[in-house]
């Protein structure tokens, strides 16, 4: 049986015991509340890192057909391209150049062109007429902007700074293109801003032009085109 004092102590211990627990009680509640606050913040940063800060991410995509031509004013090879520009990023970005190198590969030569003209629809359905003066129309190039979670659809004509005695493509045959971009990122967080850019990833594939017409030059410098294909 209890004494007195034996119930005291009793009634004691209960005490502290409860105290104890509500103390693990409030400190396990005050934890939970600290990583609630801490997840709701950090998932609050990522928000307005994706929707405000994130800088421009560029994407090139070029489609299973491109086109070739030659223009009579210098008698420029011309390479034809579809291109879509995307943006993956929350700010605007500049696409300040881009560049094709196409290989024959037969031949083993080269060209390094560049983006020197827009065209529209009106450029594939005009034929040039140097005795007229009519012109396939066309637009020079300007730097692309693209606003954040934007693309840019268009086609860009590509042209070599010098003209080659040696046509790069004489017809029929398998070429290599390396398609490559510049892009400048906006600078509003300063040096920030260039540890975030990242560089436009290269395109490389393999083109066949299908058997062609024996007036293949003839018809090249009238402003007819020949389609090209894409095998890899």
């Amino acid at each position: 049986m209890l004494t007195r004092r034996d119930r005291a102590k009793s009634d004691e211990r209960t005490a502290e015991t409860g105290e104890l627990a509500r103390h693990y009680g409030r400190s396990a509640g005050n934890l939970g509340a600290v990583l609630a606050s801490a997840a709701a913040l950090f998932f609050s940063g990522v928000s307005v890192y994706e929707t405000a800060i994130k800088q421009a991410h560029l994407h090139l995509f070029v489609p299973d057909t491109a086109m070739y031509t030659r223009d009579p004013e210098g008698s420029f090879e011309v390479f034809a391209i579809p291109l879509t520009v995307s943006n993956s990023g929350a700010r605007d970005g500049v696409v300040s150049s881009i560049k094709l190198e196409v290989r024959n590969s037969t031949t083993g030569a080269t060209q390094t062109l560049e983006a020197s003209y827009f065209a529209g629809p009106e450029y594939f359905s005009t034929k040039e007429d140097q005795a007229t003066g009519v012109r396939r129309p066309k637009t020079p190039f300007a730097p692309l902007s693209i606003a954040g979670r934007g693309s840019f659809t268009g086609t860009v004509l590509f042209y070599a700074r010098k003209y080659q005695e040696k046509p790069l493509v004489p017809g029929e045959g398998r070429y290599e293109f390396a398609l490559t971009a510049q892009s400048k990122p906006t600078e509003a967080l300063g040096f920030l801003d260039g540890l975030w850019s990242s560089d436009i990833p290269p395109q490389q594939s393999v083109y066949e032009m299908p058997p062609v017409s024996r007036l293949f030059e003839g018809r090249m410098y009238s402003g007819y085109y020949e389609r090209m294909f894409r095998v890899q």
